[in-house]
């Protein structure tokens, strides 16, 4: 009597069933990507409240560590420029004895500001036309 020896697993790669193949691959995807999601989720969501929690600004205006620079002096709209020349910024804070800074804000509406003693708070930026560009993050009337 011939006793044979028959295999009791099977190879989960086979060339005979590629449809297992695709399956066990769409499936070990899955997992893997609930599970990362799962992690990242709870990794990022208690950094956002320790954030606010730790007295960090919460909006733009109340940032000072981006809007380091400032200049001090009276707003005024910028005069129209012709259709084919280039502008840079919208407002101009003139100066006494000094340059006058071009203005332009995303953050603050700089026209309710014009004619008013001011201090802005900002951001300089690259002037290719100007002497001193400034991205404006805050203003506050002087007196």
């Amino acid at each position: 009597m011939e006793v044979t020896q028959e295999k009791i697993t099977k190879p989960i790669l086979s060339v005979d069933n590629p449809k297992r193949t695709i399956l066990g691959v769409i499936i070990a995807a899955l997992v893997l990507g609930t599970l990362t999601e799962y992690i990242l989720s709870t990794k990022n969501s208690g950094s956002q409240v320790s954030s606010l929690v730790a007295g960090k600004a919460k909006s733009a205006q109340q940032d000072t560590r981006t809007f380091k620079d400032f200049a001090e002096g009276t707003l005024k709209a910028k005069p129209q420029s012709k259709a084919n020349e280039y502008s840079e910024g919208t407002h101009l804070l003139v100066r006494e004895g000094g340059v006058p800074v071009a203005l332009t804000s995303s953050v603050v509406d700089l026209s309710q500001y014009e004619g008013k003693k001011v201090k802005v708070y900002g951001e300089t930026q690259k002037a290719l036309k100007e002497g001193w560009l400034m991205d404006v993050g805050k203003v506050e009337e002087t007196k």
